[in-house]
């Protein structure tokens, strides 16, 4: 048998083909130029299998050179073409150039299929130094770039060794975002051509060859159901997750902020959705929505109706919030939402009923919540009017409904409470100690 040799200018530590060929073939020497194989070689002839291919199982270098064609080179099929496993005569003088083309002189083409080609690496990549290291550790001399918030349709593509202009360039293809087609998704980039550091933060190549061909899309947000104690949760997060089997869930986590700080941790997407525990999610409700490049700072809000007395807005309504923003908020914000962002868009579409009224406490909670919040003014950009109107519904409808009178109660002391506490903003972060309003709604109704 003829020795084989495997010729890469890569790092062997990670070349997976290498290592499936030294476990089959345990003789196998490794070389980084023709002249050094040659020196390795010890038989007449020698195999040389470049790292970008890899053997087909059925092949198994026992092939044997006729005394006819003693100075020829032959070259086996790599799927379809004669550009992969070689097989030289020791006394060769290919040149490095030829290597690299795989165009060789003196041939003779072996039809027996020895390899197919090496598909080229894949790396989700999203900022530079996640590049730069797919730029040394990628054991394919092109490799794909993928993102974390995207989905990727990688095409079926292949350049000959020959082809020396398509190699040796980066390659953009079709991002599609609802109805605009961009080129800032899935890319090919080349070894040859190294990126900058702009150029991979802003996803916009300055040199780049454009295809008409749709190789991703825009990955869809995940979702995270947080609850607490909802006497009600695991009732609604059943529900929603027959519909949206990946959706996730943080449970347990104490203090409002906390919760929203891990659940953003545990995904991976540049906008999540929250989803709250009481939260029973309308039928028509899909998650599609996709936010414009310039709102990805926004916090997105959508409407819920209040089951004791019908008042429709962003109370308890599911969000959708910028991941990195949310982890990094100002925990010292009485209100959630504003700790996060400070631009805000109120999508004007119910997305579920917030089923607060489970029980004495809860309804008396989530309305003496809210009322503290419209009264003492701690949300941003409050509008007085609409805000007058709101507290007087909570304060006066919904008697007649389950655990009505709890609300009512609770929105009217909480419009109290607000109003003389607006100027103490440690005491209108009680509203977010649950074992606070748990004393309180205790010596009130004991």
């Amino acid at each position: 048998m003829y020795d084989i040799i495997f010729i890469t200018q890569s790092l062997i530590e990670d070349n997976e083909s290498y290592f499936n060929l030294k476990q089959r073939f345990p003789t196998t020497k490794i070389a980084k130029t023709f002249d050094e194989a040659k020196k390795k070689c010890l038989t007449r002839f020698f195999w040389l299998v470049p790292d970008d291919v890899i053997i087909d199982k059925n092949f198994d270098f026992s092939y044997v050179v006729d005394e006819w064609s003693q100075d020829f080179i032959h070259v086996f099929k790599n799927k379809e073409l004669w550009n992969g496993v070689a097989l030289f005569p020791k006394k060769s003088n290919t040149k490095e150039n030829e290597l690299s083309s795989r165009s060789y002189t003196n041939i003779k083409q072996v039809d027996i299929i020895a390899s197919n080609p090496k598909p080229y690496d894949i790396f989700e990549i999203d900022n530079y130094d996640e590049y730069l290291s797919a730029l040394k550790n990628s054991s394919t001399e092109m490799f794909w770039m993928s993102s974390r918030n995207i989905t990727a349709i990688i095409p079926d593509l292949y350049f000959t060794h020959d082809n020396t202009y398509d190699r040796k360039q980066n390659h953009a293809f079709i991002h599609q975002v609802g109805d605009k087609r961009l080129y800032n998704g899935l890319f090919l980039c080349s070894k040859y051509v190294e990126l900058n550091k702009n150029e991979i933060e802003t996803r916009v190549l300055n040199s780049r060859k454009e295809w008409d061909i749709v190789a991703s899309k825009l990955k869809p947000y995940d979702i995270v159901f947080i609850s607490y104690q909802e006497p009600n949760a695991d009732e609604n997060y059943n529900q929603i997750q027959k519909r949206f089997p990946t959706i996730k869930r943080i449970h347990g986590v104490k203090g409002i902020h906390q919760a929203h700080i891990a659940a953003a941790k545990l995904c991976t997407t540049d906008m999540i959705w929250i989803v709250d525990g009481d939260a029973n999610v309308m039928e028509d409700f899909d998650f599609s929505y996709v936010v414009p490049e310039h709102q990805l700072d926004h916090i997105h809000v959508w409407r819920s109706l209040n089951p004791i007395n019908d008042l429709v807005y962003g109370y308890g309504g599911i969000k959708l919030f910028p991941r990195l923003l949310t982890i990094s908020m100002d925990t010292s914000r009485p209100d959630m939402t504003t700790s996060i962002s400070t631009k805000f868009k109120a999508i004007n579409k119910i997305s579920n009923i917030t089923a607060f009224n489970t029980d004495p406490f809860n309804t008396w909670k989530s309305a003496f919540r809210e009322c503290v919040k419209l009264s003492s003014k701690i949300i941003d950009r409050q509008n007085d009017d609409e805000t007058l109107a709101r507290l007087l519904v909570w304060k006066t409808v919904g008697a007649d409904r389950e655990f009505g009178k709890y609300a009512i109660d609770g929105a009217t002391q909480g419009e109290l409470f607000g109003i003389s506490q607006k100027d103490n903003i440690e005491n209108i972060k009680l509203i977010n100690d649950f074992n606070w309003l748990r004393k309180k709604f205790d010596e009130q109704y004991s």
